[in-house]
């Protein structure tokens, strides 16, 4: 087996407190589960159940109103407490009060063998009637990937460099099992599978594979500071895109619930999640029954102050309450201090204590090339960063920074001021179609104008989608 072994130079590794300790912790149930449609892009939610009805573990909740076929499941069993509607009607979550009982709606099993053997059609058939095709995303648009369609390739991405990340190669060491049944499906909807884990550890798990049909796997390990770890980076040094081309990828995590559910024929309710942040007694990983309230999990190492919950990474989650869930693509809560305190002196101070991208503070000095070689590498200097903005919005000013932190070889800001003037041909010259709103998360960390990088990706990759669809 060989391995293409790539290093990304650019980047930036946030220095951030709270990283989750390698300890597993079993934590007390939920009686509250929900499902936000919203986490679900470009998808218009359509229910089939009301208040008062009664659902098992993958039982479909709603479905696509422009793909009736692709079906979203319950991730409990019990009854339908509440179902909560936004503006225009539009369903925003839906709320399950569980059964002291698990029940499962049963589908067809197979065995390792018969995976493999499986017709493209009726694995797909078997996925969409199961409620796991949603774990399954393309790009460009960075949406659940359309059924009806064939990828050119397919990426499996095995690490995670995000702030705080779960680490796959912990959480999943026992899962080798499900994660070969899982590539020996999706052998069946690529002619090309490309598997990326990190070059950072020395045996990874997920190389340690049985190829039964190796023609078409290809390995590969990447190193360097965040993004190495985005799906993003993997596609632009390995397969370029383009407006012809269509990638579908998943996760580690996802694809070992692929391999489960045709294993063991019963929808995953189970994850396995870390649990990281300065504002925590301690930090841990757990296994959590997806779309359960967070409360039992977080209210017993919680600090008494001020804090943001946030559903994923500090630079792509979602703000959430300790009554919310853990979002559907996510395996990590962040709890961070909230901020928001005025500091002495302001921007005059020296910053000894305070991060810096920019070097504009003391602390800059500690970080440095020269001082870090001195020091081991547990010995880096950590901060618990908190939510605030430390400015607030201002006119573009460009740095030149912008390039220095994406994993691909695009212009961040030539490209936002296109999608803000939709202007389609700029947009697409500019690179658009290999974007995806988390490659330029760290611009907008590290943005003097607080712009948020963010919101103007995902804003012109709709308008791309609309216009051409």
């Amino acid at each position: 087996m060989s391995i293409q072994h790539h290093r990304l130079r650019r980047g930036y590794d946030i220095p951030v407190k709270g990283k989750p300790q390698e300890q597993w912790k079993t934590i007390s149930s939920s009686s509250s589960f929900s499902v936000r449609p919203p986490e679900f892009h470009y998808v218009k939610p359509k229910l089939t159940v009301k208040i008062g009805d009664s659902v098992k573990i993958g039982s479909p909740l709603f479905f696509d109103k422009r793909r009736p076929d692709l079906k979203f499941a319950s991730p409990s069993s019990g009854s339908i407490r509440d179902i909560h509607f936004g503006p225009r009607r539009v369903v925003e979550r839906v709320v399950i009060d569980s059964s002291s009982t698990e029940e499962y709606e049963r589908q067809e099993s197979f065995r390792p063998n018969e995976i493999r053997n499986l017709s493209e059609d009726r694995l797909k058939e078997h996925l969409l009637r199961g409620g796991i095709w949603p774990y399954i995303r393309q790009r460009p648009f960075d949406i659940i990937a359309n059924p009806e369609q064939r990828p050119d390739s397919f990426f499996v991405n095995c690490m995670d460099t995000s702030p705080l990340a779960c680490d796959p190669e912990f959480a999943l060491q026992d899962k080798k099992v499900e994660f070969q049944a899982g590539i020996d499906a999706i052998l069946r909807l690529s002619d090309e599978v490309h598997i990326v884990f990190s070059g950072e550890k020395k045996n990874s798990i997920f190389s340690d594979l049985k190829l039964h049909n190796p023609k078409g796997i290809f390995f590969h390990s990447f190193c360097g500071p965040h993004p190495s770890g985005l799906v993003g980076s993997h596609i632009h040094r390995v397969r370029p895109l383009s407006s012809k081309k269509t990638i579908w990828y998943l996760n580690a995590r996802d694809l070992v619930s692929i391999g489960s559910f045709l294993l063991v024929g019963q929808y995953p309710s189970e994850k396995r999640i870390a649990v990281g942040g300065a504002c925590l007694r301690e930090t841990f990983y757990c296994k959590y029954k997806a779309g359960s309230s967070l409360k039992s999990l977080l209210s017993p190492v919680l600090h008494e102050s001020e804090n943001r919950i946030i559903s994923g990474n500090l630079l792509t989650g979602t703000k959430i309450e300790l009554e919310d869930s853990l979002g559907f693509y996510d395996d990590l809560v962040s709890v961070i201090p909230k901020g928001g305190e005025r500091r002495f002196l302001g921007w005059l101070g020296f910053g000894c204590n305070l991060p810096t991208w920019s070097r504009a503070y003391l602390s800059s000095f500690r970080a440095s090339v020269l001082f870090s070689a001195l020091l081991p590498a547990d010995k880096k200097k950590l901060y618990p960063m908190d939510a605030s903005l430390n400015g607030e919005l201002r006119a573009f000013v460009k740095t030149g920074d912008y390039e220095k932190v994406v994993g691909m070889d695009i212009h961040p800001s030539f490209l936002a001021k296109a999608i803000l003037a939709e202007d389609i041909e700029q947009m697409q010259d500019l690179g658009i179609y290999e974007t995806s709103p988390e490659d330029l998360a760290l611009c907008s960390y590290i943005c003097p104008s607080k712009i948020d990088f963010q919101s103007i990706i995902r804003s012109g990759l709709d308008f791309v989608l609309e216009e051409t669809s």
